[in-house]
């Protein structure tokens, strides 16, 4: 039996664990943890024609990292719960391609993490003999994809945290979504900010009485299973568009690009990863506001996994392959705009980022005299990655950007660039004649420890 491929803490080398370990560690620690060594997958699966679906690649990937530790059919079976939804892969234009994780029951790219989480839980805890408990704090999107992901698991209580604060609060629309799941999800309100929620969860995880009383686990989005979804999801999106680059352009060699918003936790590291598998993928795109000066100490834990993943297995490479783009919160409307009036399709904030700064790469203003809006990222070289300095390589680049919230959750964003409304699916509907005030209310620590008890 072939065990499964270790992984080693970023802040501490020396420790390593089997995966089947780093998935139990709760809350952030969990996303600390990077592989000792990176699987390659065939170049059977990589160039085949028609190319993979998506569960046939994450079937090769969770394989890869798993190994025997489960079965293969047991891995399949896990594979089809977690991932019953389409994920469209299409383009916009020539050189640009999007595709859609906002096909899950919560709308956004978590709905992948929290999905297979929830079935690894579910797998590895069921004969554990203690009580299994969700606890959760985050935000808005990271909520709803575990709460639905759970209440699948009748027998696993999940508790989450959300704050009153206005500057935190949550959308209408999404608290109802929440209120309306089936009772082993338990929601309450705080009184406090989101900062607040987390430190109740975390002083609750490490109670004794908590520990000795059940299984608890705190997700978090950086986690490893959050991490290998979002590596599924580049890996599958590079195949797809390699097979279909020869009839959409005219393009003989592609060099595909993956966007990404810096902001949200493992996109960048899981496409870095997708990318050391096999993925034919030649650079990265990476955004933050203009605002952020030092990325590496705003985005630290994400910048310290990337250095690690850039690193491995090829520490002679140099040359930076990952462009950073900053971006002005107030030209966020205007790409929205501009890619509505360019190719017709409605994009959420979050991929306008991405799509502004590969409008600024496309057109020359990355190198323009002047002009550089554009800059490498962590490697500190001084030198633009060269598919964005050598003008042959820049026009035959093709960039892959993940629409990573549907644009609902966007709605006056979406209406202010594009003077109409998104449409909203039906799961995602709000239904004013159903109430989205929660039935609790919590106020400390104390009282989400005793609440935890009175469930076993």
């Amino acid at each position: 039996m072939q065990p499964s491929i270790s992984f080693y803490n970023v802040r501490e080398p020396s420790i390593y664990l089997p995966l089947e370990t780093v998935l139990k560690i709760n809350s952030a620690e969990g996303g600390n943890y990077i592989p000792r060594q990176i699987p390659i997958l065939p170049d059977s699966l990589i160039y085949k024609n028609p190319p993979p679906s998506f569960r046939d690649v994450a079937f090769e990937v969770f394989r890869a990292f798993f190994r025997d530790v489960i079965p293969e059919s047991d891995l399949y079976t896990l594979i089809a719960r977690a991932f019953p939804f389409r994920v469209p892969v299409f383009p916009i234009d020539p050189r640009t391609y999007i595709i859609e994780l906002t096909h899950g029951d919560g709308g956004s790219y978590t709905d992948f993490g929290a999905r297979f989480t929830a079935q690894l839980v579910d797998y590895f805890y069921q004969c554990s003999g203690q009580p299994v408990h969700i606890l959760f704090a985050g935000t808005e999107l990271e909520t709803l994809s575990l709460a639905k992901a759970f209440s699948e698991f009748e027998d696993i209580h999940a508790t989450f945290l959300y704050p009153q604060d206005s500057k935190d609060t949550f959308q209408t629309m999404t608290k109802q979504q929440i209120l309306l799941l089936p009772k082993n999800i338990h929601t309450f309100c705080v009184n406090g900010s989101l900062a607040d929620c987390k430190t109740m969860v975390q002083e609750t995880a490490v109670d004794a009485d908590i520990i000795g009383s059940m299984e608890l686990f705190i997700p978090h989005a950086a986690h490893i299973g959050y991490l290998l979804s979002q590596v599924c999801c580049c890996m599958y999106a590079a195949l797809a568009v390699l097979s279909r680059t020869g009839y959409d352009n005219s393009i003989e060699q592609p060099q595909l690009i993956i966007g990404t918003s810096l902001n949200q936790p493992n996109t960048l590291n899981a496409a870095v990863l997708a990318k050391k598998m096999g993925a034919p993928i030649n650079g990265f795109i990476t955004t933050v506001n203009a605002s952020c000066r030092i990325p590496e100490r705003d985005y630290e834990g994400e910048c310290r996994r990337f250095r690690m993943l850039y690193t491995q297995s090829s520490p002679e490479r140099r040359t930076p392959e990952v462009a950073l783009f900053r971006f002005d919160q107030d030209s966020v409307l205007e790409a929205m705009r501009d890619c509505k009036d360019r190719t017709g399709y409605i994009i959420s904030s979050d991929v306008a980022e991405v799509w502004q700064a590969w409008g600024s790469i496309k057109n020359g203003q990355a190198i323009a005299d002047g002009h550089n809006p554009v800059e490498n990222f962590c490697m500190n070289t001084g030198s633009l990655p060269r598919w964005v300095s050598d003008e042959h390589t820049a026009h035959s680049c093709i960039t892959i950007i993940p629409e990573i919230t549907h644009p609902a959750f966007h709605s006056e964003a979406v209406r202010t660039a594009t003077g109409i409304y998104p449409s909203v699916p039906t799961r995602l509907e709000y239904n004013p004649q159903i109430t989205d005030v929660p039935v609790l209310e919590c106020s400390s620590a104390k009282d989400l420890k005793d609440w935890l008890l009175s469930l076993v």
